[in-house]
């Protein structure tokens, strides 16, 4: 009676796992989500001194002021200059560097000087900034005919990606964020306790939206019933 008992629940088990293994096999891959690829690039400008000279000359501080505006240098980055071994002007240098970059809020830090090394009379400025590449999009490479799998097309979320990599204002949020700035939160509480109390600030211009709806629905004609066209 007990091995009577015990080969169905082996048989089933079997079954259960063949198919298991068959839905494994069954499985489709999932295809990858379309998300933007963001880089890190380095740009270098070279800055010539006048020799024995800490001032930059026009020319020189016009592509100082050009390179920043091509690379997007914002307030709060970093800049990492180097200068020649040996130069007796080397701090002077840097610090006119220091001086100019400050009144953009940028940051400047000292390095050593790059493999290719630095020429006379030069301080080599460098700084890293975040590229965003969109996905490859449109992707058709996935057959466009249903394919009774339940799992989105290759081209599914090709058009979000790429809108949100054309669009981001500073590519590097997506690999690190930024430190919250000090906000001061009295307006947004005195907005609630307003919102509470039915005291909401009229918008600037006009009224509020209560007073207005209110005013408007005072003030409007009594709609009368058109009369019937000819012929009817």
């Amino acid at each position: 009676m007990q091995a009577r008992a015990i080969f169905p629940m082996i048989v089933a088990l079997m079954l259960t796992a063949c198919a298991g293994q068959q839905e494994a096999a069954m499985a489709p891959d999932q295809p990858p989500t379309p998300t933007p690829h963001v880089d890190r690039v380095r740009v270098e400008l070279s800055t010539a001194f006048a020799p024995a000279s800490t001032e930059l000359p026009p020319g020189e501080a016009t592509r100082l002021e050009t390179f920043l505006d091509q690379a997007e240098v914002r307030p709060n980055d970093i800049a990492f200059v180097a200068a020649r071994p040996g130069d007796p002007l080397a701090q002077a240098r840097i610090g006119r560097i220091k001086s100019l970059l400050a009144m953009r809020g940028v940051g400047v830090q000292q390095v050593a000087p790059p493999s290719s090394g630095v020429a006379f009379n030069h301080v080599v400025l460098t700084v890293d900034r975040y590229v965003a590449t969109a996905p490859a999009c449109p992707d058709w490479s996935g057959s466009p005919a249903t394919p009774h799998t339940n799992t989105p097309s290759s081209n599914f979320g090709c058009a979000t990606a790429t809108d949100f990599a054309l669009m981001l204002d500073n590519p590097r949020d997506l690999v690190m964020g930024r430190t919250l700035a000090p906000a001061d939160s009295l307006p947004a509480i005195d907005a609630v306790q307003r919102y509470h109390a039915g005291k909401v600030k009229p918008l600037l211009g006009g009224s509020s939206s209560s007073s207005s709806s209110q005013s408007g629905a005072a003030g409007a004609p009594t709609a009368s019933a058109a009369p019937p066209a000819s012929g009817q």
